[in-house]
């Protein structure tokens, strides 16, 4: 059973690291795109490691806390959420961009949380996601 989990968790990653390089592809059009693609890059590098069996939990918590400096960082751009933040890609204002910003953050901080669990829970103290 903890087998089928670990192989779940190995494609999960995998997709993860598909969605970050969507995001960092999206962002070559953004005003600040540096910043944003070496954030995406970042989750996508970690989600390919754990995909790979090579998670490195210290990387990944390290990065959790940037993730949530920036979430704290914009949450007060939280009341302004709407679908219509998401509803086009170009840039359609600043509050919508903060929206945005905001939620990719709160995605990678939430991923990170996840393999990190994940990679801490391993019950033979190996480090890594999917070497069962």
């Amino acid at each position: 059973m903890r087998k089928r989990v670990m192989q779940k968790m190995k494609i999960a990653s995998l997709v993860m690291c598909l969605f970050f390089v969507l995001a960092i592809a999206v962002q070559l059009n953004d005003p600040d795109p540096l910043r944003w693609i070496a954030l995406y890059g970042i989750a996508a590098a970690l989600s390919a490691l754990a995909a790979l069996g090579r998670g490195l939990p210290w990387l990944t918590a390290a990065s959790l806390v940037l993730y949530l400096a920036g979430v704290v960082y914009l949450l007060p751009s939280l009341p302004d959420t709407s679908l219509e933040a998401f509803s086009s890609i170009g840039m359609s204002g600043e509050r919508d961009e903060l929206v945005r910003e905001l939620w990719g953050l709160i995605i990678c901080a939430v991923w990170m949380g996840v393999l990190l669990m994940v990679q801490w829970r391993s019950p033979s103290g190996e480090s890594t996601v999917g070497n069962r």
